[in-house]
């Protein structure tokens, strides 16, 4: 989360007017390490333009998050739903420029799936493997619509940085990955509490 140059962070309260939204954070195998699918959202998009995303969109009515998720992740990629088994969910989040709660929906790719993009939705698609994210996050002083703060962010993207919700949602993914990481190399490592050093870093500029 951004944050003031004094340590402050700016708190907003969800208006009950807030429209409830998911998203799609799909995983795959690559190199023996999961990579997640991310989105360059089109320029003719009304939210977050222009900027990197998970696929998703709006929770239609008798719809779950995880139903939303899967349906939009066919609309905006053409990624099947038989080619994702979905893990379960991260924590909500509230994005104040869309009004929006957006709830992140965990899905492992169990299909090797060629994207079809909608060019209405999404500009491009493509994996970043975990391992590429932890220990890599990049803080900037930037100039937002409440002022100068603090952006934490990725550059994985030669022209747009990976900031905002998205780098939020990534960076509670990558806290579990750590956490994963480190009962892998240390039979004791969850009961002593420590994560990998990589995510140590990433957590600190959260």
């Amino acid at each position: 989360m951004p944050r003031y140059p004094d340590g402050r962070r700016r708190s907003f309260s969800q208006p009950s007017d807030a429209r409830q939204s998911a998203v799609a954070v799909v995983l795959r195998k690559e190199q023996d390490r999961p990579a997640v699918l991310l989105t360059l959202r089109s320029a003719m998009l009304r939210h977050h333009r222009g900027q990197l995303s998970f696929p998703g969109g709006k929770i239609e009515r008798g719809e779950t998050p995880p139903d939303a998720a899967l349906r939009e992740l066919g609309e905006e990629v053409g990624f099947p739903a038989r080619c994702v088994e979905v893990l379960g969910m991260l924590s909500p989040l509230y994005t104040p420029p869309s009004n929006s709660v957006i709830t992140p929906v965990v899905m492992w790719c169990t299909a090797p799936v060629e994207l079809s993009l909608d060019p209405q939705e999404v500009e491009e698609a493509f994996w970043v493997r975990l391992d590429d994210l932890l220990g890599s996050a990049v803080e900037q002083e930037w100039e937002l619509p409440y002022g100068r703060m603090i952006v934490p962010h990725w550059r994985i993207h030669p022209r747009v940085p990976l900031w905002g919700a998205t780098a939020m949602i990534l960076a509670e993914l990558l806290e579990l990955y750590s956490q994963w990481l480190t009962r892998q190399t240390t039979p004791t490592g969850e009961a002593a509490g420590g994560l990998h050093p990589a995510a140590r870093a990433d957590q600190q500029g959260r």
